[in-house]
């Protein structure tokens, strides 16, 4: 059974961060990978060069 909240939250403490707004880096890698899934219904493979950290050789 959790403990009761007993504490008042100080929003001043904290920043407030809009989850939906990305930074400009992370909108670049959305485009990117939206890019290649689009690319590959058309069949053409575009990446992505490195797959859970290690780098990976086109065919």
């Amino acid at each position: 059974m959790p403990r009761p909240f007993t504490e008042l939250l100080d929003g001043s403490t904290q920043l407030l961060v809009r989850p939906y707004v990305l930074d400009l880096e992370e909108l670049r890698r959305q485009r990117a990978r939206r890019r290649a899934l689009y690319l590959a219904t058309l069949g053409v493979d575009v990446g992505p060069q490195n797959i859970h950290g290690v780098r990976v050789a086109a065919r």
